[in-house]
């Protein structure tokens, strides 16, 4: 039978259509083959080579807090801890897989608690039962819910069995259960993974260490490190200021996160440390561990090593900071054991502030009762429970009326403004008859006719009532500029207090009359921070010139090469007349030398420009409140101290000033050295 040319023309073109077709294919492969082997072959490679590469970071050290003269407060000290390595521990989510998980983790904290060690744990629920939820972290509850997918009404105990489900818990106890939970949980939270290691404890002794060493083979990886551990070497020397630090909690991760922050790295969590955060914390490093294709480590190597945190110089004096909470301890202490009944016996706190007039640093700010740094954490519970409040930090949140302190800034008002002048004479009778019979004010004593200048010195309530009256609202403007109600600018928070006004006392449901102008000359109208009067005290020691407060002086990098000056802002002037100033200041030093002060100051090496107060509590059959300034020395001021002792005596806050100011000149006429000579400054 003949073939039909034709078809096996048609036959042809197909076969040879194909056969282009073919090696059209072929020759995309071989272009591309050609342009990943030569012409990329280097990219890919260097690909090739990073996907059995593995990036960990390196917790870098965080930086010393200083005093003014280089003496540490907080410092870091060499420790261990105990962390897991995704790389090298059992992983999975298979039931076999979770049994190796949880037995190496139980025998791990067996081991743990038998050395008397802690592990960190911050799931938000109670470690006993009945299980409840931590009432002070809300957001990291919710989170937690979030988490499981359970609804917003979901129990502890609800929250706590999904957990058991989820890790493969169900053959422990109810101790393990919870145990094993929140260690999974903070795992999961953590984002552990090859790349990002758990730190189960962060500070163990070398005990732990040797014994965890011993038995490696039952802790696969499981890996102990050295780390620099938070050491605060000043124990309760400014312990309101300088603040804590502590573990990334899961609500505050998600945040943290973007800001380069592991979750095993440690946070400023008050005070300095909160405050100086970006400066202590230091930048991690990063070590490289090199897989095979069946992802065994082959070799690990530290590709970048860690920059320590910069060092925080602050404006306290830790010598003259130690001396303030150590008379306001012993007074307070004193008062309780022999003041009399409504004299200062039923005394409750006390604080003390002093300032560097020329700049508004910060050299003393101690608060009592106050506790230590170091065994902050164990104490926590016991801390809290104490009835005196010492986690308080009254001489920045504490707000009292300030009583006769507040008569300075008046008389500098109305000396000013021209309602008096420097001679003018006021007469004093003991009781006030302007608003009689209807308000009758009393004064302390009877005085007789009174000038500016020794109406300071005797703290004659009579002959301010008058300059209150007389001035009327026209006050208000002054106490602006003198920064009551006001923040001062301190780092680490502080309260703004009270400035009564009648604007004010509409807002509250009260009522503003006359007689008020009187109270609030003597600073019985508002409630005002003990930093407040410092900072008001500076002032009218730079004749009308307020600086913002600060703690920070400086910041200086790791290594000491480079320091930078936190520089000095002005917060607000005061153009005061200068017979204002005169007049005001004679009336000070005359307070310490022959006046309310004068058991104080009398024979004190140095002069003092100062004024004593008085302050009603406005609770019955309670002491009133002992308030004190001062600027020294007087001809040249230096610095500026407030005291405040909460239901104490004028007295004795007088006392406690000139125990801190007594340190404070002692330290510069001996020329005290914060270090031996020759000893290089940390």
């Amino acid at each position: 039978m003949l073939k039909d040319p034709y078809v096996s023309g048609l036959r042809f073109q197909r076969v040879l259509a194909l056969l282009l077709v073919l090696l059209i294919i072929l020759g995309v492969y071989v272009v591309r083959l050609f342009q990943i082997q030569i012409v990329q072959g280097e990219e890919y490679l260097k690909l090739a080579d990073e996907s059995y590469k593995t990036s960990i970071s390196i917790a870098a050290s965080r930086g010393e807090i200083l005093d003014c003269n280089q003496i540490p407060l907080v410092s870091n000290r060499t420790s261990y801890a105990v962390t897991l390595d995704y790389n090298y521990f059992p992983h999975g989510n298979s039931e076999e897989q979770l049994r190796q998980q949880n037995d190496c983790l139980k025998e791990l904290v067996e081991l743990l608690q038998a050395q008397g060690e802690t592990w960190n744990d911050t799931l938000p629920i109670s470690s006993m039962q009945p299980y409840a939820f931590d009432e002070e972290r809300q957001s990291g509850v919710e989170k937690l819910k979030t988490n499981l997918r359970m609804a917003s009404y979901a129990t502890a105990e609800q929250c706590l069995q999904q957990m058991v489900v989820n890790y493969g818990l169900s053959a422990y106890d109810e101790e393990w259960q919870r145990i094993l939970a929140g260690i999974h949980y903070e795992m999961d939270t953590a984002g552990f993974s090859a790349t990002v290691p758990y730190t189960l404890a962060s500070d163990v002794t070398s005990t732990t260490m040797y014994r965890i060493v011993e038995y490696s083979s039952r802790f696969p990886g499981v890996d102990v490190i050295t780390v620099p551990v938070r050491e605060y070497v000043g124990g309760t020397t400014a312990c309101h200021i300088i603040g804590t630090v502590g573990p990334i909690y899961a609500e505050e991760y998600a945040e943290l996160k973007e800001q380069g922050y592991s979750y095993n790295d440690i946070l400023g969590k008050s005070g300095i440390e909160s405050a100086a955060e970006e400066y202590l914390r230091g930048t991690a490093g990063k070590r490289v561990l090199s897989k095979d294709a069946h992802g065994v480590v082959t070799s690990e190597v530290q590709a970048v090593a860690p920059t320590p945190g910069q060092s925080v110089i602050l404006c306290l004096d830790s010598r003259v900071q130690q001396a303030a909470q150590t008379a306001l301890a012993e007074t307070i202490t004193d008062l309780r054991a022999n003041g009399e009944e409504k004299k200062g016996k039923d005394v409750k706190s006390g604080s003390v502030v002093m300032l560097d007039v020329k700049t508004g640093g910060v050299m003393v700010c101690a608060s009592w009762p106050d506790y230590d740094l170091s065994t902050y954490s164990a104490q926590y519970n016991e801390l809290i429970e104490n009835e005196d409040n010492p986690l308080f930090n009254r001489a920045l949140f504490g707000a009292f009326p300030c009583g006769s302190t507040f008569k300075p800034g008046v008389a500098l008002a109305s000396l000013t403004d021209g309602y008096i002048g420097a001679g003018t004479a006021i007469h004093c009778g003991g009781t006030y008859m302007y608003y009689a019979p209807s308000y009758t004010p009393k004064c302390m004593g009877v005085h007789g006719n009174l000038n500016a200048v020794t109406a300071l010195e005797k703290s004659c309530n009579l002959f301010f009532y008058e300059v209150g009256r007389l001035m009327g609202s026209n006050l208000f403007s002054y106490l602006t500029q003198y920064g009551f109600g006001q923040k001062t600018g301190v780092e680490i928070g502080e309260s703004s207090g009270i400035q009564q006004t009648p604007e004010y006392m509409r807002s509250i449901g009260g009522t503003w009359v006359g007689g008020d102008y009187l109270q609030l000359a003597i600073g019985q109208r508002g409630s005002y921070t003990p930093i407040q009067l410092a900072a008001y005290t500076m002032m009218i020691a730079n004749e009308g010139v307020r600086y913002k407060t600060h703690f920070i002086k400086s910041i200086r990098s790791y290594d000491g090469t480079e320091e930078t000056v936190i520089p000095t802002e002005v917060a607000a002037t005061a153009k005061w007349s200068r017979e204002a100033m005169d007049t005001v200041k004679q009336g000070m030093i005359a307070v310490g030398k022959t006046g309310t002060a004068r058991g104080s100051f009398a024979n004190a090496p140095y002069t003092v420009a100062c004024k004593t107060g008085t302050a009603q509590t406005g609770i019955n059959n309670t002491s009133d409140h002992g308030t004190f300034i001062a600027y020294a020395p007087a001809e040249n001021p230096e610095v500026a101290i407030a005291v405040v002792v909460e239901r104490g005596t004028s007295a004795a806050s007088a006392s406690v000033a000139r125990k801190v100011l007594d340190a404070y000149f002692e330290g510069k006429e001996t020329g005290e050295s914060p270090t031996e000579n020759g000893v290089l400054l940390p």
